[in-house]
């Protein structure tokens, strides 16, 4: 069986290959490339009556027996290896010799190249390590920065435990802040604030959703202790979403079994939480953290507060504007190119018949020269993901340095608190933007490296000078 290795796109490729078998065993084109052959052998007839010497007509039909004797009578069994999904490899039997045959070397290349570097890179001793959670092949260029954009929006999905929690917030934690007996500098760089809100006064009340949706009122030690023992269901239920969001072509249970993984090593390899704190622990910490920012803007609406909801708009509107270029080139990073790399590999597989009737026309260099340009293109799909595996070891191990340096707190202390939390975001999606902008030159680099480097330069200096318009305009 002759395997190929698929990335996020084996369902895709499973069809196409049992597409190009069904076609090659049907009638109609049997009977084109009978239709097709007729005419390479009149045109061959032609010029070897014209020119006996330079032996087109036999050149013809030597070069219509190869293509007929290696590319399109053999059959083989095509297997097709999901490297990000987790699925059973595909079985599709009946694929025509030729491009079972080039598909497969070429794809293995291509994935022994990508495993020997991202192989490489998990045995470098020291902070040049990069953990197996956020190698390209399994989870794509720059995991770990998506990760954390994805955990810093979290929110508590029950509206009930949402509005309970935020007028705990608002009744009972903002007063110990206001009046000291919660340190507000040790709450703000607190990388764990909900122990701190354990102890609130007793003399404080809050509304507390009961049994059957009543609600109610009680103090908020009491209401601390009905939120405390409700948490862990909430955090369980987030991290089931953001399972599904960050592994979508895994099946539910496997993402759920790799999610705590990930959320710790990407805090962990960026220097934004220390190895105690579990992936429950980042959770919940980014939920809370969210819902005490949303705590002041449903609060100045419930107190018709102008001022602070002018200053909560204003906020969110500088931050919409500054985030809006950079999220467009980090989808590019995250979907655009990997979507056009899968469907390039898709329609090349796709052209195979047609490239067959193309191969029954010339003879001799030129049928050569036409196979060896299919080849070429099949060979430089495959280089980019080695290319995207340094380009991900190279940023991720950049990005770590720049996200420790967002979350520092001075004296060397680093955490994600609210003092730090909007910095270490924005950087996270600005190194997005960055490795997706650069990602787009990945498929020129490998281009130029299929042949001899020639162009390699060019292809360099061109993105560069485009990243400079793009740094002028913004």
């Amino acid at each position: 069986m002759w395997e190929i290795y698929a990335y996020q796109n084996a369902d895709s490729l499973a069809g196409v290959f049992n597409a190009a078998a069904a076609i090659h065993a049907s009638g109609d084109y049997a009977s084109a490339v009978a239709a097709v052959a007729f005419c390479g052998f009149v045109a061959a007839l032609v010029a070897y009556a014209f020119a006996p010497e330079k032996l087109q007509g036999w050149k013809w039909l030597a070069s219509v027996i190869l293509v007929f004797s290696v590319l399109i009578v053999p059959k083989a069994t095509v297997g097709i290896v999901d490297k990000t999904g987790g699925s059973a490899v595909k079985v599709v039997a009946n694929v025509p010799f030729g491009v079972a045959l080039l598909g497969s070397v070429t794809s293995t290349i291509g994935h022994t190249l990508t495993g020997l570097f991202e192989t490489a890179f998990q045995a470098i001793p020291g902070p040049g390590s990069l953990p197996a959670e956020l190698a390209y092949e399994q989870n794509g260029l720059m995991f770990g920065n998506r990760l954390i954009r994805e955990a810093g929006n979290v929110v508590f999905q029950d509206p009930a435990f949402r509005t309970d929690l935020v007028n705990f917030i608002h009744n009972c934690t903002t007063y110990d802040l206001a009046d000291g007996s919660l340190d507000p500098s040790v709450f703000s760089a607190a990388d764990d604030v909900w122990p701190l809100m354990a102890s609130p006064n007793p003399a404080r009340f809050s509304t507390v959703a009961g049994p059957g949706g009543a609600i109610g009122v009680d103090t908020c030690p009491n209401v601390y202790v009905s939120l405390n023992g409700r948490l862990p269901a909430q955090i369980q239920r987030i991290q089931g979403r953001l399972a599904f969001q960050l592994n979508p072509t895994l099946p539910g249970p496997a993402a759920a079994a790799v999610i705590a993984s990930q959320v710790q090593q990407a805090y962990l390899k960026n220097g934004i939480a220390n190895a105690s704190a579990s992936a429950a622990d980042i959770i919940r910490q980014n939920a809370l953290l969210n819902t005490i920012e949303d705590t002041g803007k449903i609060v100045g609406q419930k107190v018709n507060d102008p001022a602070a909801m002018v200053l909560a708009v204003g906020r969110a509107q500088a931050l919409a504007q500054m985030n809006a270029s950079w999220l467009n080139y980090g989808k590019v990073a995250e979907q655009a190119l990997p979507v056009f790399r899968n469907v390039i590999e898709a329609v090349a597989y796709a052209l195979f018949p047609l490239l067959v009737l193309l191969l029954l026309l010339p003879s001799g260099r030129d049928t050569m020269m036409a196979f060896k340009a299919y080849a070429t293109v099949l060979i430089w799909i495959q280089l980019w993901p080695p290319l995207y595996a340094i380009l991900n070891y190279m940023a991720s191990i950049y990005a770590a340095f720049d996200l420790a340096a967002a979350a520092d707190l001075g004296s060397g202390a680093k955490a994600l608190a609210l003092q730090t939390a909007s910095v270490i975001y924005s950087r996270a999606l600005s190194g997005e933007a960055v490795v997706g902008y650069v990602a787009m030159s990945i498929p020129f680099v490998a281009w130029a490296a299929l042949k001899r480097l020639e162009n390699f330069g060019t292809a360099l200096v061109g993105g560069l000078s485009g990243l400079q318009a793009t740094l002028t305009s913004a």
